[in-house]
């Protein structure tokens, strides 16, 4: 069996948790390879040292301007081409848009969300916002599947793939993009960051937002938020954790003035050790905490800038 990983990019290069694809579909089948959606030699430098990973296709153009529809049919004549039996998206928002179009095109049932490998066809995945994980079995001649990358452990970079350097993708249709704006951070990247920080509703306005970036910034943390502070144009949707926002999984996650909705918990579950400051003892989120501390959120906030600055 042969798996292919699509593998994003961004203006740093390849990103990381192409590493954790890797390692889920090592799981699934005895070789991988790995299509680069963009040519940058520090992208390729990053993806052909992927342990497992035999080769690394490379499509030539940049992969920030690269349409969905255009992605697709590329996707499926790779499969067509070289046998492939499995096909590993990240659970991202391309990847989701992605990964159905594939599915539909190979005449597959798509899986999403997965979160473990058990075999070749057996695969673990949340519903019911994530409360529940059900196990399944895929008996599709193609397994075609999105991957939550947070639930697995990133690949070593101790191999030596083969760079093959893909045809141009198809152009489906009269349409181009004509700009792409990317956000643009000194802080790590959210789903990435070994240390995230995130506000809820009991920050209450802008004020205490300012104070939970002071506090990232001490921290070298990236900033987490809920949908509803979202909603409330207190920061901005890149920020929001949850089953409608990023699905995270940090060594360290300080949850401050957050309740601790279902739909948040669902994002964060995967997250090694949660702290949780809220005025609330009865607050949800402290069902799932490994530290708790019931107290006004911003003045949690004050008494750990004064506590890193001793």
């Amino acid at each position: 069996m042969r798996a292919l990983v699509i593998g994003e990019v961004n203006a740093s290069g390849m990103k990381p948790t192409s590493a954790s694809l890797v390692s889920a579909a090592l799981k699934a089948a005895g070789s991988v390879d790995l299509l680069l959606l963009g040519q940058a030699p520090k992208a390729q430098e990053a993806a052909k040292v992927l342990s497992g990973v035999e080769k690394v296709f490379v499509n030539p153009d940049s992969g920030e301007n690269i349409l969905t529809e255009s992605l697709s049919k590329a996707v499926v004549a790779l499969v067509k081409e070289q046998g492939y039996s499995h096909v590993f998206f990240e659970a991202s928002s391309m990847g989701k848009s992605v990964m159905p179009r594939v599915a539909a095109l190979l005449d597959v049932a798509p899986l999403s969300d997965v979160t473990a490998v058990l075999d070749a066809q057996t695969y673990v995945r949340p519903i019911f916002a994530g409360s529940i994980d059900v196990t399944l079995k895929d008996e599709e001649p193609v397994v075609v599947a999105s991957v939550r990358a947070t639930a697995f452990d990133p690949c070593g970079n101790d191999g030596n793939a083969e760079i093959v350097v893909n045809k141009p993708f198809p152009e489906t249709m009269k349409t181009r993009k004509v700009s792409f704006e990317a956000v643009k951070t000194d802080r790590p990247a959210l789903q990435s960051a070994r240390i995230v920080v995130a506000g809820g509703r009991g920050l209450e306005d802008e004020e205490g937002f300012k104070k939970l970036a002071q506090l990232a910034d001490r921290l070298g943390a990236a900033i987490g938020a809920t949908r509803a502070v979202v909603d409330m144009g207190l920061c901005p949707n890149d920020w929001q954790v949850g089953q409608t926002g990023k699905i995270i999984a940090p060594d360290l996650y300080i949850a401050i003035g957050i309740s601790g909705a279902m739909q948040h918990i669902a994002g964060i579950k995967d997250a090694k050790v949660v702290v949780a400051i809220n005025n609330d003892p009865e607050a949800a989120i402290f069902e799932v905490a490994d530290y708790g501390l019931v107290m006004d959120a911003k003045a949690g906030i004050e008494a750990l800038l004064k506590e890193l600055s001793n």
